[in-house]
C-alpha cells in the first residue's frame, strides 16, 4: 500500500513539530537550570523552537520532499 504525497507531507511536518518541540523544551528547561527566569527560559525556548522549525522546513523544502518549486523553476 503507497501512502499519498499529501499525508507523506503532513508526516514529515509533523514530524518537523514534534522535534522542534522537543528541542524548544530542552532548551528552556537548560536555560532555566543555568539560572534563567522562567520568563526568560520559556523565551528562550521559543526561540529555539522557532530556529528549529524553520531550519526543518527549509530543508524539506530544499529536499523537495514538501512539494515547493525550487527558484530556478523546472
Amino acid at each position: 500500500m503507497k501512502l499519498p504525497q499529501v499525508a507523506i507531507q503532513i508526516l514529515l511536518i509533523t514530524l518537523a513539530f514534534v522535534s522542534s518541540l522537543l528541542v524548544g523544551v530542552i532548551a528552556g528547561v537548560l536555560s532555566h537550570a543555568s539560572g534563567t527566569d522562567l520568563p526568560g527560559a520559556v523565551l528562550y525556548g521559543g526561540g529555539a523552537f522557532i530556529l528549529w522549525m524553520t531550519l526543518s522546513v527549509t530543508v524539506l523544502t530544499a529536499l523537495d520532499l514538501l512539494g515547493g518549486t525550487v527558484a530556478g523553476g523546472r
